[in-house]
């Protein structure tokens, strides 16, 4: 029989809790569009579904990522970003899989990107300049790419220094801060 490690128990509590918490907003999203038909509000009860149709699929393109400790960072994030009132979206690109990350300590990778992750989100909640947020995504077997558009950031000298370090790169490009994570 196999041995359960630290790391797989943090996993499997991290994935229990969040399965537990969209248990919960989602029969709380069932009462509320129940409430909006029972007072005939159809119209409300349409725009609410709409945007539960809209968490959900951003929800389904972070579903895509392979590496599992970045997906539970994404979710974590998105729904701290949800209940803050700023709202983002992300794009996913992967050409790993779940087998690339297999013997590979990708923990130092992770705090790289949850930092990161923060600083950018602080700098959007500190910012209502936009009604949405794009975060780009890439997850390949040998690092993660982080790539925010240049226009919801104001101090980008400020963001580069919070983000260097010894194995992540900060490009501008093209309108974009791209920030690259290499994976040990």
């Amino acid at each position: 029989m196999e041995k359960i490690n630290d790391l797989d128990l943090k996993y499997w509590n991290l994935i229990d809790d969040l399965l537990k918490q969209q248990r919960h907003d989602f029969l709380n999203e069932i009462q509320i569009i129940f409430g909006y038909i029972k007072l005939n509000k159809i119209d409300e009860a349409v725009e609410y579904i709409n945007k539960v149709r809209t968490e959900a699929s951003i929800n389904s393109k972070i579903s895509n990522i392979s590496c599992i400790g970045l997906y539970l960072i994404l979710e974590k994030k998105l729904n701290q970003c949800r209940k803050q009132g700023v709202n983002i979206d992300f794009d996913i690109y992967t050409n790993a899989r779940r087998e690339d990350f297999k013997n590979k300590e990708v923990s130092k990778s992770l705090v790289c990107m949850e930092k990161a992750l923060d600083i950018i989100f602080d700098y959007m909640n500190n910012n209502n300049e936009f009604e949405e947020y794009i975060i780009y995504i890439e997850e390949t077997s040998e690092c993660f790419i982080l790539k925010v558009a240049l226009g919801c950031l104001k101090d980008i000298e400020s963001i580069k220094k919070e983000l260097n370090s010894d194995f992540t790169a900060v490009i501008i490009e093209e309108g974009y801060l791209i920030y690259e994570i290499e994976l040990e």
